[in-house]
Protein backbone atom coordinates (compact mmCIF):
# COMPACT_ATOMS: atom_id res chain seq x y z
CA UNK A 1 0.00 0.00 0.00
CA UNK A 2 1.19 3.57 -0.67
CA UNK A 3 0.06 6.97 0.51
CA UNK A 4 1.00 10.38 -0.83
CA UNK A 5 1.48 13.51 1.22
CA UNK A 6 -0.05 16.24 -0.93
CA UNK A 7 1.19 19.31 0.91
CA UNK A 8 4.74 18.32 1.87
CA UNK A 9 3.74 18.64 5.56
CA UNK A 10 5.79 16.20 7.59
CA UNK A 11 5.11 17.83 10.97
CA UNK A 12 4.61 15.81 14.14
CA UNK A 13 0.93 14.78 14.47
CA UNK A 14 -1.04 16.57 17.19
CA UNK A 15 -2.91 13.40 18.11
CA UNK A 16 -1.57 10.20 19.66
CA UNK A 17 -2.57 6.76 18.56
CA UNK A 18 -4.98 4.80 20.75
CA UNK A 19 -2.24 2.77 22.41
CA UNK A 20 -0.18 5.88 23.25
CA UNK A 21 -3.21 7.69 24.64
CA UNK A 22 -4.10 4.75 26.87
CA UNK A 23 -0.52 4.39 28.15
CA UNK A 24 -0.36 8.08 29.14
CA UNK A 25 -3.73 7.77 30.88
CA UNK A 26 -2.51 4.67 32.75
CA UNK A 27 0.71 6.45 33.84
CA UNK A 28 -1.15 9.54 35.03
CA UNK A 29 -3.71 7.41 36.89
CA UNK A 30 -0.86 5.36 38.40
CA UNK A 31 0.80 8.53 39.70
CA UNK A 32 -2.47 9.48 41.39
CA UNK A 33 -3.20 6.08 42.97
CA UNK A 34 0.37 5.28 43.99
CA UNK A 35 1.13 2.57 41.43
CA UNK A 36 3.89 4.84 40.18
CA UNK A 37 6.02 7.37 42.06
CA UNK A 38 7.08 10.56 40.29
CA UNK A 39 10.68 11.61 40.72
CA UNK A 40 12.11 14.93 39.60
CA UNK A 41 15.04 15.10 37.20
CA UNK A 42 17.12 16.72 39.94
CA UNK A 43 16.32 13.95 42.45
CA UNK A 44 16.98 11.31 39.79
CA UNK A 45 20.45 12.71 39.08
CA UNK A 46 21.29 12.51 42.78
CA UNK A 47 21.03 8.70 42.55
CA UNK A 48 24.15 8.61 40.38
CA UNK A 49 27.22 6.95 41.88
CA UNK A 50 30.47 8.23 40.37
CA UNK A 51 32.17 5.64 38.18
CA UNK A 52 29.17 3.30 38.22
CA UNK A 53 26.05 2.53 36.21
CA UNK A 54 22.95 2.23 38.41
CA UNK A 55 19.86 0.24 37.44
CA UNK A 56 16.44 1.53 38.47
CA UNK A 57 14.44 -0.99 40.49
CA UNK A 58 11.36 0.93 41.62
CA UNK A 59 8.18 1.89 39.75
CA UNK A 60 9.30 5.48 39.40
CA UNK A 61 8.45 7.92 36.63
CA UNK A 62 10.33 11.01 35.52
CA UNK A 63 8.74 13.71 33.39
CA UNK A 64 10.42 16.35 31.26
CA UNK A 65 10.21 18.52 28.17
CA UNK A 66 12.32 17.88 25.09
CA UNK A 67 14.97 20.60 24.74
CA UNK A 68 17.04 19.20 21.85
CA UNK A 69 16.20 18.23 18.29
CA UNK A 70 17.97 15.98 15.80
CA UNK A 71 16.01 17.46 12.88
CA UNK A 72 19.14 19.09 11.44
CA UNK A 73 21.42 16.15 12.26
CA UNK A 74 23.39 18.02 14.91
CA UNK A 75 22.33 15.52 17.60
CA UNK A 76 22.61 11.77 17.08
CA UNK A 77 20.83 9.00 18.98
CA UNK A 78 20.23 11.23 21.98
CA UNK A 79 17.81 13.78 23.27
CA UNK A 80 17.69 16.06 26.28
CA UNK A 81 14.82 16.59 28.69
CA UNK A 82 14.58 19.60 31.03
CA UNK A 83 12.24 19.73 33.99
CA UNK A 84 10.29 22.84 32.96
CA UNK A 85 9.59 24.56 29.63
CA UNK A 86 10.79 27.82 31.20
CA UNK A 87 13.17 28.54 34.08
CA UNK A 88 14.40 24.93 34.23
CA UNK A 89 16.46 23.81 37.22
CA UNK A 90 17.66 20.40 35.95
CA UNK A 91 18.01 18.42 32.73
CA UNK A 92 19.00 14.89 31.74
CA UNK A 93 20.37 13.18 28.63
CA UNK A 94 18.54 10.20 27.07
CA UNK A 95 20.60 7.87 24.85
CA UNK A 96 18.49 5.78 22.49
CA UNK A 97 18.86 3.66 19.39
CA UNK A 98 16.68 5.91 17.28
CA UNK A 99 17.39 8.50 14.62
CA UNK A 100 15.04 11.28 13.52
CA UNK A 101 13.57 11.20 17.00
CA UNK A 102 12.22 14.72 16.42
CA UNK A 103 9.34 13.11 14.48
CA UNK A 104 8.12 11.64 17.76
CA UNK A 105 9.82 13.67 20.49
CA UNK A 106 9.63 17.19 19.10
CA UNK A 107 10.89 20.33 20.85
CA UNK A 108 8.83 21.14 23.92
CA UNK A 109 7.06 17.77 23.95
CA UNK A 110 6.13 16.53 27.42
CA UNK A 111 7.64 13.07 27.89
CA UNK A 112 7.16 10.45 30.62
CA UNK A 113 9.80 7.77 31.25
CA UNK A 114 9.07 4.55 33.13
CA UNK A 115 12.40 4.06 34.85
CA UNK A 116 12.20 0.51 36.15
CA UNK A 117 14.93 -1.67 34.58
CA UNK A 118 16.56 1.29 32.80
CA UNK A 119 20.03 2.53 33.77
CA UNK A 120 21.62 5.77 35.00
CA UNK A 121 25.25 6.50 34.23
CA UNK A 122 27.68 8.59 32.21
CA UNK A 123 28.28 8.56 28.47
CA UNK A 124 31.74 8.61 26.88
CA UNK A 125 31.48 12.41 27.08
CA UNK A 126 30.95 12.20 30.86
CA UNK A 127 27.36 13.39 30.52
CA UNK A 128 24.86 11.90 32.96
CA UNK A 129 22.24 9.98 31.01
CA UNK A 130 19.41 7.44 31.12
CA UNK A 131 20.06 4.43 28.91
CA UNK A 132 19.03 0.86 28.29
CA UNK A 133 22.11 -1.07 29.41
CA UNK A 134 25.51 -0.86 31.06
CA UNK A 135 28.73 -0.98 29.05
CA UNK A 136 31.32 -1.34 31.78
CA UNK A 137 31.14 1.90 33.75
CA UNK A 138 29.39 3.70 30.87
CA UNK A 139 25.75 3.87 29.83
CA UNK A 140 24.53 2.24 26.61
CA UNK A 141 21.62 3.02 24.29
CA UNK A 142 17.99 2.18 24.93
CA UNK A 143 16.93 -0.42 22.37
CA UNK A 144 13.96 0.07 20.04
CA UNK A 145 11.87 -2.23 22.22
CA UNK A 146 12.87 -0.36 25.38
CA UNK A 147 11.89 2.93 23.76
CA UNK A 148 8.42 1.51 23.05
CA UNK A 149 7.92 0.30 26.62
CA UNK A 150 9.62 3.06 28.61
CA UNK A 151 9.49 6.37 26.73
CA UNK A 152 6.09 8.00 26.18
CA UNK A 153 5.02 11.39 24.84
CA UNK A 154 1.88 13.12 26.00
CA UNK A 155 -0.40 15.36 23.95
CA UNK A 156 1.27 18.44 25.42
CA UNK A 157 3.88 20.42 23.53
CA UNK A 158 5.06 23.59 25.26
CA UNK A 159 6.89 26.57 23.83
CA UNK A 160 10.37 26.59 25.37
CA UNK A 161 11.68 29.82 26.85
CA UNK A 162 15.49 29.76 26.75
CA UNK A 163 17.32 30.32 30.01
CA UNK A 164 19.47 33.47 29.72
CA UNK A 165 23.10 32.92 30.75
CA UNK A 166 26.55 34.37 30.35
CA UNK A 167 29.43 32.13 29.33
CA UNK A 168 30.89 32.50 32.81
CA UNK A 169 27.68 31.14 34.36
CA UNK A 170 27.86 27.78 32.62
CA UNK A 171 28.57 24.72 34.72
CA UNK A 172 27.61 21.04 34.99
CA UNK A 173 24.07 21.79 36.13
CA UNK A 174 23.15 23.49 32.86
CA UNK A 175 23.94 20.50 30.63
CA UNK A 176 20.87 19.68 28.56
CA UNK A 177 19.12 23.02 29.04
CA UNK A 178 17.95 25.24 26.22
CA UNK A 179 19.76 28.54 26.84
CA UNK A 180 20.26 31.97 25.30
CA UNK A 181 23.52 33.92 25.30
CA UNK A 182 23.47 37.63 24.45
CA UNK A 183 26.17 39.93 23.09
CA UNK A 184 27.81 37.06 21.19
CA UNK A 185 29.98 37.15 18.09
CA UNK A 186 32.55 35.00 16.36
CA UNK A 187 36.18 36.27 16.40
CA UNK A 188 37.27 38.22 13.34
CA UNK A 189 39.63 35.45 12.25
CA UNK A 190 36.60 33.19 11.69
CA UNK A 191 34.77 35.61 9.40
CA UNK A 192 34.08 33.84 6.12
CA UNK A 193 34.45 30.38 7.69
CA UNK A 194 31.62 27.82 7.88
CA UNK A 195 30.17 26.17 10.98
CA UNK A 196 32.07 22.95 10.17
CA UNK A 197 35.73 22.66 9.26
CA UNK A 198 36.16 20.19 6.40
CA UNK A 199 39.44 18.88 7.83
CA UNK A 200 37.62 17.51 10.91
CA UNK A 201 36.24 13.99 10.95
CA UNK A 202 33.30 14.33 13.31
CA UNK A 203 32.84 17.64 15.13
CA UNK A 204 34.14 21.18 14.77
CA UNK A 205 34.44 23.63 17.63
CA UNK A 206 34.26 27.30 16.69
CA UNK A 207 35.17 29.92 19.27
CA UNK A 208 32.52 32.45 20.24
CA UNK A 209 33.25 35.58 22.23
CA UNK A 210 31.39 38.27 24.15
CA UNK A 211 32.74 41.51 25.56
CA UNK A 212 33.15 41.48 29.33
CA UNK A 213 35.01 44.23 31.07
CA UNK A 214 38.40 44.87 29.50
CA UNK A 215 38.56 41.59 27.59
CA UNK A 216 36.50 38.86 25.93
CA UNK A 217 34.78 35.84 27.45
CA UNK A 218 35.10 32.82 25.17
CA UNK A 219 33.08 29.64 24.67
CA UNK A 220 32.90 26.97 21.97
CA UNK A 221 30.09 26.18 19.55
CA UNK A 222 30.21 22.54 18.41
CA UNK A 223 28.82 21.40 15.06
CA UNK A 224 28.55 17.81 13.82
CA UNK A 225 29.82 16.68 10.44
CA UNK A 226 26.27 15.40 9.85
CA UNK A 227 24.56 18.76 10.49
CA UNK A 228 22.56 19.95 7.49
CA UNK A 229 23.80 23.50 8.10
CA UNK A 230 27.47 22.60 8.43
CA UNK A 231 28.47 24.51 5.27
CA UNK A 232 26.62 27.70 6.18
CA UNK A 233 28.90 30.70 6.72
CA UNK A 234 29.28 31.99 10.26
CA UNK A 235 27.59 35.38 10.82
CA UNK A 236 30.02 38.27 11.13
CA UNK A 237 27.96 40.48 13.48
CA UNK A 238 26.94 40.42 17.15
CA UNK A 239 23.69 39.29 18.77
CA UNK A 240 22.02 36.33 20.48
CA UNK A 241 22.45 32.61 20.09
CA UNK A 242 20.27 29.83 21.51
CA UNK A 243 21.28 26.21 21.94
CA UNK A 244 21.86 23.28 24.27
CA UNK A 245 24.71 23.13 26.79
CA UNK A 246 26.62 19.89 26.31
CA UNK A 247 30.17 18.52 26.46
CA UNK A 248 32.75 17.70 23.85
CA UNK A 249 33.62 14.06 23.22
CA UNK A 250 35.66 12.84 26.18
CA UNK A 251 34.06 15.40 28.48
CA UNK A 252 36.96 17.85 28.51
CA UNK A 253 35.04 21.02 27.63
CA UNK A 254 31.58 22.50 27.80
CA UNK A 255 30.14 23.37 24.40
CA UNK A 256 27.00 24.91 22.96
CA UNK A 257 25.16 22.78 20.38
CA UNK A 258 22.58 24.24 18.01
CA UNK A 259 19.20 22.72 17.26
CA UNK A 260 19.02 24.90 14.16
CA UNK A 261 20.70 28.02 12.79
CA UNK A 262 17.31 29.73 13.12
CA UNK A 263 18.43 30.15 16.73
CA UNK A 264 21.37 32.31 15.65
CA UNK A 265 20.48 36.02 15.47
CA UNK A 266 23.76 37.89 15.02
CA UNK A 267 22.68 41.09 13.28
CA UNK A 268 23.97 43.84 15.57
CA UNK A 269 27.20 45.85 15.50
CA UNK A 270 30.19 44.00 16.90
CA UNK A 271 31.15 44.83 20.48
CA UNK A 272 34.44 46.18 21.86
CA UNK A 273 35.92 45.53 25.31
CA UNK A 274 36.23 48.50 27.63
CA UNK A 275 39.22 50.75 27.05
CA UNK A 276 41.38 51.34 30.10
CA UNK A 277 42.12 54.84 28.75
CA UNK A 278 38.51 55.78 29.51
CA UNK A 279 39.08 55.30 33.25
CA UNK A 280 41.13 56.85 36.02
CA UNK A 281 42.90 54.42 38.35
CA UNK A 282 42.00 55.24 41.95
CA UNK A 283 43.95 52.31 43.42
CA UNK A 284 45.96 49.53 41.81
CA UNK A 285 47.95 46.49 42.90
CA UNK A 286 49.65 44.41 40.21
CA UNK A 287 51.76 42.28 42.62
CA UNK A 288 54.70 42.78 40.29
CA UNK A 289 57.01 43.23 43.29
CA UNK A 290 56.36 39.61 44.25
CA UNK A 291 59.16 37.31 45.39
CA UNK A 292 58.46 33.84 44.06
CA UNK A 293 57.15 31.28 46.58
CA UNK A 294 57.27 33.73 49.52
CA UNK A 295 54.49 34.40 52.04
CA UNK A 296 52.64 37.44 50.71
CA UNK A 297 53.47 40.62 52.63
CA UNK A 298 52.47 43.30 50.11
CA UNK A 299 52.31 46.67 51.85
CA UNK A 300 48.89 47.45 53.29
CA UNK A 301 47.38 44.02 52.56
CA UNK A 302 46.19 41.70 55.36
CA UNK A 303 47.13 38.03 54.89
CA UNK A 304 45.15 36.04 57.45
CA UNK A 305 44.49 32.31 58.03
CA UNK A 306 41.09 31.80 59.64
CA UNK A 307 41.52 28.01 59.63
CA UNK A 308 44.66 25.98 59.12
CA UNK A 309 48.17 27.30 58.63
CA UNK A 310 48.15 28.13 54.92
CA UNK A 311 48.56 31.78 53.90
CA UNK A 312 48.45 33.54 50.56
CA UNK A 313 51.79 33.50 48.74
CA UNK A 314 53.62 35.60 46.16
CA UNK A 315 54.22 33.89 42.84
CA UNK A 316 55.96 34.75 39.58
CA UNK A 317 55.37 33.13 36.20
CA UNK A 318 56.81 34.42 32.94
CA UNK A 319 57.96 37.58 34.74
CA UNK A 320 54.42 38.32 35.95
CA UNK A 321 53.78 38.58 39.69
CA UNK A 322 50.49 37.57 41.32
CA UNK A 323 49.02 36.35 44.61
CA UNK A 324 48.01 32.70 45.13
CA UNK A 325 46.21 30.63 47.75
CA UNK A 326 46.55 26.86 47.40
CA UNK A 327 46.43 24.06 49.96
CA UNK A 328 48.14 21.21 48.12
CA UNK A 329 50.58 19.45 50.47
CA UNK A 330 49.23 21.08 53.63
CA UNK A 331 48.29 18.92 56.61
CA UNK A 332 45.16 20.89 57.54
CA UNK A 333 41.77 19.21 57.15
CA UNK A 334 40.21 22.64 56.68
CA UNK A 335 41.73 25.83 55.32
CA UNK A 336 40.20 29.28 55.09
CA UNK A 337 42.52 32.05 53.94
CA UNK A 338 41.80 35.78 53.66
CA UNK A 339 43.56 38.42 51.60
CA UNK A 340 42.26 41.90 52.46
CA UNK A 341 43.10 45.06 50.54
CA UNK A 342 44.22 48.31 52.14
CA UNK A 343 41.46 50.78 52.94
CA UNK A 344 40.38 52.67 49.81
CA UNK A 345 38.67 56.02 50.29
CA UNK A 346 35.75 56.48 47.89
CA UNK A 347 34.52 59.78 49.36
CA UNK A 348 35.74 61.75 46.37
CA UNK A 349 35.44 58.93 43.89
CA UNK A 350 31.72 58.34 43.44
CA UNK A 351 30.71 55.96 40.64
CA UNK A 352 33.80 53.87 41.30
CA UNK A 353 34.26 50.34 39.95
CA UNK A 354 36.18 47.30 41.14
CA UNK A 355 38.06 45.19 38.63
CA UNK A 356 40.51 42.30 39.01
CA UNK A 357 41.71 39.10 37.36
CA UNK A 358 41.35 35.63 38.88
CA UNK A 359 42.58 32.23 37.74
CA UNK A 360 42.49 28.71 39.14
CA UNK A 361 44.36 25.46 38.84
CA UNK A 362 43.60 21.93 40.05
CA UNK A 363 40.06 22.74 41.19
CA UNK A 364 37.96 19.56 41.13
CA UNK A 365 35.03 20.43 43.40
CA UNK A 366 32.46 23.20 43.65
CA UNK A 367 33.17 23.17 47.41
CA UNK A 368 36.62 24.61 46.73
CA UNK A 369 35.50 28.26 46.64
CA UNK A 370 36.57 31.88 46.61
CA UNK A 371 34.34 34.67 47.90
CA UNK A 372 34.79 38.35 47.10
CA UNK A 373 33.69 40.55 50.01
CA UNK A 374 33.51 44.22 50.94
CA UNK A 375 33.51 45.94 54.35
CA UNK A 376 33.13 49.52 55.54
CA UNK A 377 33.72 48.83 59.24
CA UNK A 378 36.90 46.74 59.14
CA UNK A 379 39.38 48.28 61.59
CA UNK A 380 42.47 47.06 59.74
CA UNK A 381 43.25 44.16 62.11
CA UNK A 382 40.17 42.24 63.31
CA UNK A 383 38.99 40.44 60.16
CA UNK A 384 36.41 38.14 61.73
CA UNK A 385 34.54 40.82 63.68
CA UNK A 386 34.07 43.11 60.69
CA UNK A 387 30.86 43.16 58.66
CA UNK A 388 31.51 41.65 55.22
CA UNK A 389 29.06 41.82 52.31
CA UNK A 390 29.44 39.45 49.39
CA UNK A 391 30.14 41.02 46.01
CA UNK A 392 28.70 39.39 42.91
CA UNK A 393 31.71 38.83 40.70
CA UNK A 394 32.81 36.52 37.91
CA UNK A 395 35.22 34.03 39.47
CA UNK A 396 36.83 30.93 37.95
CA UNK A 397 35.38 27.48 38.56
CA UNK A 398 36.71 23.97 38.05
CA UNK A 399 35.50 24.16 34.44
CA UNK A 400 37.81 27.04 33.51
CA UNK A 401 41.20 26.42 31.95
CA UNK A 402 44.02 26.21 34.48
CA UNK A 403 46.26 29.26 34.97
CA UNK A 404 44.13 31.41 32.63
CA UNK A 405 43.19 34.72 34.25
CA UNK A 406 39.53 35.68 34.01
CA UNK A 407 38.38 39.31 33.99
CA UNK A 408 35.90 40.04 36.78
CA UNK A 409 34.15 42.68 34.74
CA UNK A 410 33.36 46.08 36.19
CA UNK A 411 31.78 45.77 39.64
CA UNK A 412 29.79 48.86 40.57
CA UNK A 413 30.78 50.40 43.91
CA UNK A 414 28.63 53.53 43.53
CA UNK A 415 26.59 52.58 46.62
CA UNK A 416 29.70 53.08 48.76
CA UNK A 417 31.01 56.55 49.59
CA UNK A 418 33.41 55.85 52.43
CA UNK A 419 36.58 53.86 53.08
CA UNK A 420 36.12 50.29 51.87
CA UNK A 421 38.16 47.11 52.17
CA UNK A 422 37.95 44.32 49.59
CA UNK A 423 38.62 40.75 50.73
CA UNK A 424 39.26 37.47 48.89
CA UNK A 425 38.34 34.50 51.05
CA UNK A 426 39.26 30.97 49.91
CA UNK A 427 37.91 27.74 51.40
CA UNK A 428 39.75 24.47 50.83
CA UNK A 429 41.56 21.56 52.45
CA UNK A 430 45.10 20.27 52.57
CA UNK A 431 44.09 16.66 53.26
CA UNK A 432 41.09 16.29 50.92
CA UNK A 433 42.35 16.02 47.33
CA UNK A 434 39.00 17.26 46.05
CA UNK A 435 39.56 20.56 47.86
CA UNK A 436 43.27 21.24 47.38
CA UNK A 437 43.05 23.44 44.28
CA UNK A 438 44.39 26.98 44.09
CA UNK A 439 43.20 30.48 43.20
CA UNK A 440 45.36 33.24 41.74
CA UNK A 441 44.75 37.00 41.94
CA UNK A 442 46.26 39.71 39.76
CA UNK A 443 45.71 43.29 38.56
CA UNK A 444 43.46 44.49 41.38
CA UNK A 445 42.07 47.94 40.54
CA UNK A 446 39.57 50.52 41.71
CA UNK A 447 38.57 52.67 38.73
CA UNK A 448 36.58 55.79 38.04
CA UNK A 449 35.19 56.82 34.68
CA UNK A 450 36.76 59.97 33.24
Amino acid sequence: MVSCVQDDDFSVPNQLNIEEQQTIIDIQDGLKNGTYTEISIEALKQQFVAGEVVQFASNSVVKGYVSSSDKTGNFYKELYLQDQPSNPTAAINIVLNQVDSYNQFNLGREVYILLQDLFLGETASEILAIGGAADGNRIDLMSENQIKTHLFRSLITEDLTPLELNFSDINENYIGMYVLISNVEFPEYLIGQSYFNAIDDFDTQRKMQRCEGFSYEEFSLETSSFATFKNEILPSENGTIKGIISKSYGGDDFVLVLNDTKDVALTNTRCSPLNADDFVVVFEETFNDAIDEQILDTEGWINFAERGQVLWTEQIYSKNGYAEFGTFGANDTSNVGWLVSPGINLDENLNAFLNFNLAQHHLTSVRNTIDVLISTDFNGTDVLNATWLEIEAKVPTKYDEWYTFKDSGLIDLSNFSETVYIAFKVTGSGTNEALDGAYQLDDFRILKEK
